[in-house]
């Protein structure tokens, strides 16, 4: 069931519905999203550089078996790149949002403004653009389902608006929907072959003094 909200708003509860428990920042960035998070459960967390967030929520996202989220403005949008390097080599899935200059704006010399896709394309596995609001259900769920599926790894959303907030004032009129099976990593688990299980169970039989060595990640 769907209800009008703001962008912000229906972001927030979005998440949440996620089961994101932790959002790592630097300021300024996506303010309107941050105050709707109030109302949720979730911790805002205010870092001292952008690769510190990018770092945090590495960590975050390989403690807590969840999607690790960052985010940072368009100025300093080139360092959060800097810090997925890690979680890609990782395997690790952290969800950066930057913002970026709404396109009236652009290739006006803006202050540290320059194309984000080429230094996002080497640390993550999918960059999109959040251009309009009617955007945002889709490219969040993309987002937490190329993370989190196949080799988990970092992706990124460019969001309109110097600070991300172009569109999030706007209204919204849709469904707070999840996919379950991506709020955790990885998604999807492959089952093992089952002549190679046979050969382990045969080398184990075989054996004089078998030894079961239980590794937790």
């Amino acid at each position: 069931m769907s209800e009008k909200m703001t962008g912000a708003k229906y972001f927030a509860r979005l998440l949440e519905a996620y089961g994101v428990t932790h959002v790592f920042f630097m300021d300024a960035v996506l303010r309107r999203a941050l105050a709707e998070m109030e109302d949720t459960n979730i911790m805002r967390v205010l870092g001292h550089s952008e690769k510190g967030v990018g770092y945090m929520a590495d960590g975050y996202a390989r403690i807590s078996g969840k999607p690790g989220l960052c985010f940072a403005q368009s100025v300093g949008a080139a360092n959060l790149a800097a810090s997925l390097q890690d979680p890609y080599l990782g395997h690790s899935p952290v969800i950066a949002m930057t913002g970026r200059h709404v396109s009236a704006m652009q290739y006006r010399n803006s202050y540290q403004e320059v194309d984000h896709a080429p230094l996002y394309a080497p640390v993550t596995k999918f960059h999109g653009q959040m251009e309009v609001i009617e955007q945002m259900p889709h490219l969040i769920r993309q987002a937490f389902r190329e993370a989190t599926s196949g080799t988990p790894r970092p992706v990124h959303l460019d969001v309109a608006g110097f600070t991300g907030d172009a569109i999030t004032p706007l209204e919204i009129n849709q469904p707070i929907d999840v996919d379950s099976a991506h709020t955790i990593y990885p998604a999807f688990r492959p089952a093992p072959d089952a002549r190679v299980v046979q050969q382990s169970v045969d080398a184990i039989a075989k054996s004089k003094r078998p030894v079961l060595l239980e590794i937790v990640a």
